[in-house]
């Protein structure tokens, strides 16, 4: 039995579909625009091998790409965190990106052996941070922290140092400080950050890397 609609019934049904249709294809498209959720489809569909080779360059790579999709800055460490490996998303002490790592923490999805946290946490003994082929050696760092207006400012003295990567030099800076009390206490307490060689370090007033908490704690706010 055929069933016949009248004239604008058929065009109200074929604007439906139509609609419906449309709101696919947003949908789609609202997906394919949003780049956090772009992240994580391609970090969990990785996320078996990337446990497996661990953090080489082939990784870092695709990381830094992924991770630059939604904002210049974003950065990462993998940790080992027993069963697991932990993804521990960074700003590097950049406090304007801090919102922006927040979001991205809280839009994964659950990853089998997978554990993610928003900014680095302070890690009970430092270690030597690498950005590229530059190095900083917290055994062998020195640093001056100073009282500037209602933040702290930070001079690294090392022992080798490269005027000319100051920015790669900062970053790690960040980074060790990080390691030392905290993602978070790094963006809220500390401003301006700059390096020199040791051989221009006041002896009287610097401090070897290990006495920095310490330090820090006395002066913030």
């Amino acid at each position: 039995m055929h069933v016949f609609l009248p004239v604008k019934a058929r065009l109200c049904l074929l604007v439906l579909v139509m609609l419906a249709g449309s709101a696919v294809d947003l949908r789609a498209e609202q997906a394919e625009d949003d780049p956090i959720a772009e992240f994580w489809g391609w970090f969990q569909g990785e996320a078996e091998r990337l446990r497996e080779t661990g953090d080489d360059e082939d990784n870092r790579e695709a990381m830094a790409y992924w991770l630059g999709r939604i904002r210049p800055g974003l950065s990462y460490e993998v940790l080992p965190d027993g069963r697991k490996s932990e993804l521990v998303l960074s700003a590097d002490g950049q406090i304007g990106l801090f919102a922006t790592v927040a979001a991205l923490a809280q839009a994964a999805p659950k990853i089998r052996g997978w554990k993610v946290t928003a900014l680095r946490p302070r890690m009970r003994r430092p270690s030597v941070v690498r950005i590229g082929d530059v190095e900083i050696d917290p055994a062998t760092t020195w640093f001056d922290l100073y009282q500037d207006g209602p933040r702290l400012g930070v001079v690294f003295y090392l022992p080798s140092y490269q005027a000319d990567r100051i920015e790669d030099y900062r970053r790690a800076a960040r980074v060790l400080m990080c390691q030392a009390v905290g993602e978070r206490n790094v963006g809220n307490e500390v401003g301006f950050v700059d390096l020199d060689s040791q051989d221009v370090r006041d002896a009287q007033f610097s401090r070897p890397f290990a006495d920095f908490r310490t330090v820090f704690n006395g002066l913030r706010r």
